[in-house]
């Protein structure tokens, strides 16, 4: 028998209407979803974290924060040039490197993760006893597939933008400086942006149809493209409020890290002391972070569903089904 308490996915909602699901789901299974979240997550965030607080500590470090030290140019050029040479340096080591590694790997984790607990709670008769285990063993069938996903949409997009690159810069080349060029230049910069975002709004479709339906990465997007017609915007907008709600509560992870960050620079209190604190800073604003973004991929997986139900309508050709069976089953006891 069917918990009737269980949120239903494929169902016809408004905009606040998923805002709210996305709230009330994740209040409700709190308990097993955090643990999933954590557990399976939580290694790679911690890695990341310490790598980005190694970073931290580096990026302080150019032109001798962390020492009070002075430039050693003796001209705004020499000065500007010092700095940008050790931006570069830092930004191109190896540190920095394994910090984007580990929470790109970390946010692929949380969204297979979220999409592994929808499967296990849509199928599960009692979705309080959903396990990490449990979450695990869908994660593993997930995670390769949302990852091949991400990246050949990230690829797509880059081709992309390249392509409007050489474009311009043979415009420029071209066309001179006037301002007909100038024009040419600002408008095909525009189509590029308008372009990128339209495609990306529906590429983000694509790993919760990859991860709910089993596609491959380009069948995923004729089939995205598919769902989101007229429902654009909609999209566009819901992703957009949890990108700012997103960005508030990480503010709150990350308040330690920016306070620590300032006492290091004016060498106040512990701050000045050693940079330990940094790294435990950093590591717990990434987890806050990275476990916040997991609403987004709540709100995209009820943005999916209620596409699915608005183009498809298969809750209700369920419904339908179900009530045809009942009433076969209600003659056949009239029978007897």
């Amino acid at each position: 028998m069917k918990n009737s308490s269980k949120i239903v996915f494929e169902q016809e909602r408004d905009f606040s209407d998923k805002i709210n699901v996305t709230f009330n789901f994740v209040t409700a299974n709190f308990k097993p979803l955090c643990l999933s979240l954590l557990y399976l997550t939580g290694p790679l965030v911690l890695i990341g974290g310490i790598f980005s607080g190694l970073v931290q500590i580096a990026a302080l470090e150019v032109g001798g924060l962390a020492q009070g030290q002075s430039p050693e140019g003796t001209n705004p050029a020499e000065i500007f040039g010092e700095i940008i040479g050790k931006n570069t340096a830092y930004l191109l080591s190896a540190n920095y490197f394994f910090a984007l590694l580990f929470i790109f790997l970390a946010t692929i984790m949380v969204s297979a993760t979220v999409y592994a607990f929808f499967i296990e709670y849509q199928e599960s008769e009692e979705p309080t006893n959903i396990t990490v285990s449990m979450v695990w063993e869908r994660v593993k069938g997930l995670f390769l597939p949302v990852l091949a996903s991400i990246l050949s949409v990230t690829i797509a997009l880059l081709i992309i933008v390249l392509a409007f690159v050489l474009f311009i810069s043979l415009i420029s080349s071209g066309a001179g400086s006037g301002v007909g060029a100038n024009l040419s230049i600002f408008l095909t910069g525009m189509l590029c942006f308008v372009t990128i975002l339209y495609l990306g709004v529906i590429f983000i479709l694509n790993t919760p149809i990859v991860a709910f339906e089993g596609l491959g990465t380009w069948e995923a997007f004729g089939r995205a493209n598919h769902l989101i017609q007229q429902k654009w915007w909609s999209t566009f907008g819901l992703m957009v409020i949890f990108a700012i709600i997103n960005y508030f509560l990480s503010l709150i992870f990350s308040a330690p890290s920016i306070i620590i960050t300032f006492l290091k620079i004016f060498k106040v209190g512990a701050g000045g002391t050693g940079n330990l604190p940094i790294i435990i800073s950093t590591i717990f604003a990434t987890i806050g972070r990275v476990l916040i973004s997991s609403l987004t991929y709540v709100a995209l997986s009820f943005q999916y569903f209620n596409l699915v139900e608005r183009r498809d309508g298969n809750s209700l050709k369920s419904q339908i089904s179900d009530i045809g069976q009942k009433k076969t089953f209600e003659n056949e006891d009239e029978e007897y």
